[in-house]
């Protein structure tokens, strides 16, 4: 019986173009820093162009608008910074201090006792807290601790403002960086799904932040008229959840309604009706009003995306996730369109 050998036949061509896809991969991880920083920059350029033009519309000169956006962005973390992470971290730092008091209560309330139920898992909710409030103490601190802790590095961040103004005060300035890097036969299509990427973005990020905005200054006024504990905390809770499509509402809403049943069951079913109300609100009347335009950002890709982020990159990985998603998005849209035509013909 005759045994037949098989041999693979590889051409130098094949060989040579594994390689260069091997060294290409691997440049691109050992500078994955850079391109981040990039990224963002790009990203930073594109949110800053989009309001320069605006301001542009109304005569105002392009590098007066950009330098008057940065400005703004400035101040808005600067009172931020000092004006209300201080009264978050006091509320942190008392929750803790009452929580095995708390503790005791929501085991009388719930549980009919005290006993049977380990103190353990106050004590280290309390330890927890008082970690977080010594880390938002220290993030808050200065600039370049910001930094530091979103971008990596105060030079990551540095680098990343720098090279975001350059390409903010040119009228093109993304478009020709994105022209001097894509290959020319890919130039028109890679702008292209950029631009709509852009939009996209711009849209949801607006929208977000307003929502975002309102939301946790009526969970605070609410909850501070109903006499619910550390209403300021809730609220700013309520407004960094609001990044989280469906789920985020529900999970501040569980959050205010544990705070509140701590003070008296009366209490936790007026929380428990406000938050109903706000949401209801908020899903019928501003995410109408302001996420209409806002299509193409499917929720459970934003919730997958901001998850696999956080995973992969921090805050950092955070930060990036939901632009990759959507130009992901935006590619896949493309390809399916492609095949679909392909058929057709």
């Amino acid at each position: 019986m005759a045994i037949q050998r098989q041999f693979l036949d590889i051409s130098v061509g094949t060989v040579l173009k594994i390689a260069a896809v091997v060294i290409a991969l691997s440049l691109l991880y050992l500078t994955r820093e850079i391109l981040v920083i990039l990224f963002l920059a790009v990203i930073i350029a594109s949110a800053v162009s989009l309001l320069a033009g605006a301001l542009e519309r109304y005569r105002v000169p392009r590098l007066i608008g950009v330098l008057a956006t940065y400005l703004v962005g400035v101040v808005f973390f600067s009172l931020v910074l000092y004006l209300i992470i201080p009264p978050i971290v006091d509320e942190i730092k008392q929750l803790a201090v009452v929580l095995p008091d708390y503790y005791e209560i929501a085991a009388r309330q719930i549980f009919k006792t005290t006993s049977g139920i380990s103190p353990d898992y106050a004590k280290n909710a309390q330890s927890i807290l008082l970690n977080f409030g010594e880390k938002i103490k220290e993030f808050s601190s200065g600039v370049f601790n910001i930094a530091s802790a979103l971008f990596g590095s105060a030079v990551s961040f540095v680098a990343i403002i720098v090279i975001s103004f350059y390409l903010s005060i040119q009228k093109k300035g993304v478009e020709d960086f994105l022209r001097l890097i894509i290959p020319q036969d890919q130039e028109e299509y890679v702008i292209n799904v950029w631009m709509r990427v852009e939009k996209k973005l711009g849209k949801w990020l607006q929208g977000q932040i307003i929502i975002a905005l309102i939301m946790g200054v009526t969970v605070f006024v609410g909850l501070t008229l109903i006499g619910v504990p550390y209403a300021l905390l809730l609220g700013v809770v309520a407004g960094v959840l609001e990044i989280v499509p469906i789920a985020g509402p529900i999970l501040s809403a569980l959050v205010g309604v544990s705070m509140a049943v701590l003070t008296s069951p009366f209490l936790a079913l007026l929380t428990l009706i406000f938050y109903i109300i706000v949401q209801q609100i908020e899903n019928h009347i501003l995410v109408p009003i302001l996420m209409k335009k806002a299509t193409g950002l499917n929720p459970v890709v934003v919730i997958v995306a901001l998850l696999a982020g956080a995973k992969l990159g921090g805050v950092l990985g955070m930060l990036i996730s939901v632009p990759l998603a959507t130009i992901a998005g935006e590619l896949l849209e493309d390809f399916s369109k492609k095949k679909i035509l392909s058929k057709n013909i």
